[in-house]
């Protein structure tokens, strides 16, 4: 039987989850938490197998993430996110890779993204607005060592992630300071024009460094480049 944390504001979402999983013989709620000062507390005295973590609780502790990471490794953490499936800022670029012009909304949304949520370390992204048989689903993925993003997201994320390199150790790129700093703001979703404004450069500047750091690190567009930075740790 896998416990399962429940670290959620909204009280009545607490409450289907956990009537959902009372129903499921395999999980067993160990604790409720609705506050965020109280989360890593609550992970240390009933030491859950799945942390189902409010990402308005991420947003306003950065430490929190990487805390739990380094303090219950073990403890497997999907993020519960406002938006759903559909509206994932990583959905719509990954639909039109080629067309980096995310709406303002989705902007906004991408602080918890399941692009960032997995980057710091999370094992899934789930909606709110789920029915109780995907939170099921996504628990029992996450729980067999599945990475959990949404119907089909998951499945193109974890092909680029894992992509095959036929046997061969890929070469050590060499990145610049600025190319590294230029990765990160791309990671969190700015444009060409919103990272000249953060760094003082001209936007032609800009998408000469995001040609070189593409061609360097052998990938096709800004999402290929978002999930290898990701993944390699470059930003």
């Amino acid at each position: 039987m896998a416990g399962v944390l429940i670290a959620l504001a909204e009280p009545l979402v607490r409450i289907g989850i956990r009537v959902t999983l009372d129903e499921v013989p395999e999980f067993e709620v160990v604790g409720e938490v609705d506050d965020v000062g109280r989360v890593k507390s609550s992970v240390a005295a009933t030491n859950p197998d799945i942390l189902l973590l409010d990402s308005k609780f991420q947003q306003r502790s950065e430490s929190l993430m990487p805390e739990l990471s380094r303090d219950h490794g073990a403890c497997k953490v999907i993020i519960m996110v406002d938006h759903t499936d559909d509206a994932c800022t990583l959905r719509s670029l990954l639909a039109s890779p080629r067309e980096h012009k995310p709406a303002d909304d989705a902007l906004r949304l991408m602080k918890e993204c399941c692009l960032l949520a997995l980057r710091e370390s999370a094992h899934g992204c789930l909606p709110k607005a789920s029915t109780p048989d995907q939170v099921v689903t996504a628990l029992r993925a996450v729980m067999a060592g599945e990475i959990w993003a949404g119907p089909g997201l998951a499945r193109h994320w974890l092909d680029w992630w894992h992509e095959d390199t036929n046997g061969l150790e890929q070469e050590q790129v060499r990145l610049t300071a600025r190319e590294i700093e230029v990765i990160g703001l791309v990671v969190d979703g700015l444009s060409n024009a919103e990272v000249a404004g953060q760094l003082g450069l001209k936007e032609q500047t800009v998408k000469n460094h995001v040609a070189r750091i593409m061609s360097k690190l052998r990938v096709r567009n800004r999402v290929e480049l978002a999930l290898k930075a990701v993944r390699d740790n470059i930003a």
